[in-house]
């Protein structure tokens, strides 16, 4: 059974709202990237998820135009360029770090369509209250200390790590789920990433094709 839903806005305090990890999910989401080099650009996205187990994203430009797959599960991750027929493999949650494709962590990166905001992995250290938020403060699976901002309302808003700043706005139910409809990532504060979701359904089924993601011969290989 599909359950497929855009966003409303969300009711009720955080705390009332525990997260229930979906058995699947399929998400429609777009992408501003803003880069200080290429300048900006917009790419649409699916995702296919069994949460923690495994991903499939795919990727696409103007009229619809493949640009990028990521195949992902616990035993390797394939990533093709169809623009540029070229592709990259490697091991771990990790992937990018060449040729200009930032590092990012995947469980992290799906789980805010599931409403999960907090590093994946990571551990709380202390928390700070005061009369309009709460600080979290904690360390990260590779021992980088963070600070997390959760509102009044129960809500993370904001997650800083290092030079960058992630904002959460927006939270609304998708279905059964509650997750920030929007998240802006800041680098050294300046806004370099967009996320929207559109749309999200959940116990979604597919084909078994969704989990193979064959390379073409005449690509080749990128090399961090």
């Amino acid at each position: 059974m599909f359950i497929g839903c855009g966003p409303r806005l969300a009711k009720g305090p955080a705390e009332s709202l525990e997260v229930h990890l979906p058995d699947s999910l399929k998400a429609k989401f777009s992408i501003e990237v803003n880069d200080s080099v290429e300048g900006s650009h917009s790419l649409s996205g699916v995702l296919f998820a069994v949460p923690y187990k495994r991903y499939r994203m795919e990727f696409s430009g103007p009229m619809g135009i493949g640009v990028a797959s990521v195949l992902w599960s616990d035993t390797g991750w394939t990533l093709t360029v169809s623009t540029q027929k070229t592709y990259a493999v490697g091991k771990g949650y990790v992937l990018g770090g060449f040729a200009g494709i930032p590092v990012f962590d995947i469980h992290q990166i799906a789980a805010f369509f599931w409403g999960v905001t907090l590093p994946h992995g990571g551990t709380i250290d202390s928390t700070l209250d005061s009369l309009e938020n709460q600080k979290i403060y904690g360390t990260n699976a590779f021992g980088m200390p963070f600070v997390a901002t959760r509102n009044a309302d129960g809500r993370i808003v904001e997650l800083s790590q290092g030079p960058e700043r992630l904002e959460f706005v927006d939270y609304a139910e998708f279905g059964t789920l509650v997750a920030p409809a929007e998240t802006r990532a800041y680098r050294e504060g300046r806004n370099v990433l967009s996320i929207r979701i559109k749309k999200v359904q959940t116990d979604a089924e597919w084909g078994s094709g969704t989990w193979r993601l064959p390379v073409p011969e005449n690509y080749q290989l990128l090399k961090d």
